[in-house]
């Protein structure tokens, strides 16, 4: 009788609909017996030792050792259902798209290896699994060459863009992955590469060392927590690498200067590390899906929502601080921001303002004018993106979001060019003191040689930020 409370209290914990761990075992048995497969050795030992834990954990079921056995069995159902999304995800893809990724699943069998060691160390007992990781890794190799050895086989079945998504992996581990194969390995997949751009006649366009697979990023429904971003791009909840990340999706990415451009903007992103800035994990920038995955922290939006909120009103330049901070940054970085406003300003969920940027693809027409950008970029008469454009940026945003407004809202794009070419001063937000007004005017200055740096905008609104919190603070001893 006491050998099935662990599994009774495990049901209980897990609920009424979920497998059970025997289910999941099974369904692996059936994936496992695929002789064909070519990977099939290396399933299958990861299999029987999973089968082993579900056996020594259930015969070691005492009244005296209660929970050892269901915090294992427990673990192993979370490592089962890991391993069963694994091979059943492997199954699905096409032969090429198997060889290219096979680093990566290599990667994630030994992760399940080696979490499977802590649950028998959790017994007492060792289980050696390596000398024969060696051997098996070794016929998936040679499987999987003598697949895709013949061009017209490996690439049967695929579209263009599917091959292209296939090979730019191949490459990506060539160019960034060489120490994880051998010498021969890494001649065949480039001969495999050139077989099959011959035969195929696409396109491998370059392949930046932070590229992810398409294939490797699951997408999630449409963000609703961020608003007003571009219309060329969709921004989700997708899951890359086993965490939840915001994917950014551009949806036309088809131009020379559109593919350029993304390319730029994601080398310009990749890399920073501060706390008021997002960090960008990576991207794809192929035609068929080109997106960039971002650390998810947008819990609370983006500052539109953010302010909308009539309470977080007398945080605005403590917030804008904590931007500058971040701006400034990426200006010591020798970065530009080039398109800052309060759509590309996330909130955390413990309310630390983000910079990022979704509009990586996209420019103003012709004619066509930005109300975020400086004068000199909509007069066409200076550089952009700039350290001074943005400093322009972040005072817009400022007024931005003490007035839920874009800037300039009621006013056509010749009103606002005729503005600048009179170098009329933006309105004054109703509400704004002079104090205020007065570091808004040198950020938003006309010429941008009269515009602070950025880190003299610290310094500014540094003031501002604190006399804020000093006025808060009295307020609540009013109260």
């Amino acid at each position: 009788m006491m050998l099935h409370i662990p599994q009774s209290i495990f049901a209980f914990l897990k609920g009424p609909n979920a497998a059970s761990i025997e289910d999941q075992l099974e369904l692996l048995a059936g994936r496992c017996r695929d002789s064909s497969d070519e990977c099939n050795r290396l399933f299958h030992r990861l299999y029987g030792r999973f089968r082993r834990l579900h056996r020594l954990f259930e015969g070691r079921c005492s009244a005296q050792d209660l929970w050892r056995p269901l915090i294992g069995l427990h673990l192993l159902e979370r490592l089962a259902r890991r391993f069963l999304a694994l091979v059943d995800k492997h199954k699905s893809k096409h032969l090429l798209v198997r060889f290219a990724t096979k680093r990566s699943l290599l990667g994630e069998l030994e992760e399940l290896h080696r979490e499977s060691d802590e649950l028998f160390a959790l017994l007492g007992l060792a289980d050696d699994w390596r000398s024969d990781w060696t051997q098996d890794r070794e016929h998936m190799h040679k499987e999987l060459g003598a697949r895709v050895e013949k061009p017209h086989m490996a690439i049967a079945g695929l579209e263009n863009a599917q091959i292209v998504e296939a090979l730019a992996v191949i490459k990506y581990e060539v160019d960034f992955h060489s120490d994880g194969y051998t010498v021969a390995q890494l001649k065949f997949m480039r001969r495999v590469f050139l077989k099959v751009v011959t035969c195929s006649r696409v396109k491998v366009p370059r392949i930046p060392k932070f590229f992810i697979p398409p294939m490797d990023v699951e997408l999630g429904e449409h963000h609703e927590e961020i608003q007003d971003t571009s219309s060329t791009c969709v921004v989700t909840r997708g899951v890359w690498d086993r965490e939840t990340s915001l994917v950014a999706q551009y949806l036309s990415v088809d131009s020379n200067y559109a593919k350029s451009l993304f390319l730029r903007a994601t080398e310009t992103w990749y890399g920073l590390e501060h706390q008021n800035v997002v960090k960008m994990l990576g991207a794809s920038p192929l035609i068929s899906q080109a997106f960039v995955v971002w650390e998810d922290v947008a819990a609370c939006g983006n500052f539109l929502r953010y302010f909308s909120d009539e309470s977080h009103q007398g945080h605005v330049w403590r917030k804008f601080l904590q931007v500058a901070h971040g701006l400034n940054y990426m200006h010591e970085q020798g970065r530009t921001h080039g398109n800052l406003k309060c759509a590309h300003i996330l909130v955390a969920e413990d309310e630390t303002p983000k910079i990022c940027h979704f509009e990586l693809t996209r420019e103003a027409g012709t004619g066509e004018v930005d109300r975020w950008k400086s004068p000199e970029y909509n007069l066409g008469n200076g550089p952009d993106p700039s350290k001074a454009g943005d400093v322009y940026a972040f005072g817009l945003c400022i007024i931005e979001a003490r007035t839920g407004e874009i800037p300039y809202p009621f006013e056509c794009d010749d009103d606002v060019v005729n503005h600048l070419k009179e170098h009329s001063f933006y309105p004054r937000p109703e509400g704004m003191r002079d104090d205020e007004w007065d570091v808004i005017k040198q950020f938003c200055a006309h010429n941008p040689r009269d515009r602070p740096s950025m880190a003299q905008a610290i310094e500014l609104v540094g003031g501002l930020a604190w006399k804020e919190a000093l006025e808060e603070e009295c307020g609540m001893k009013k109260n």
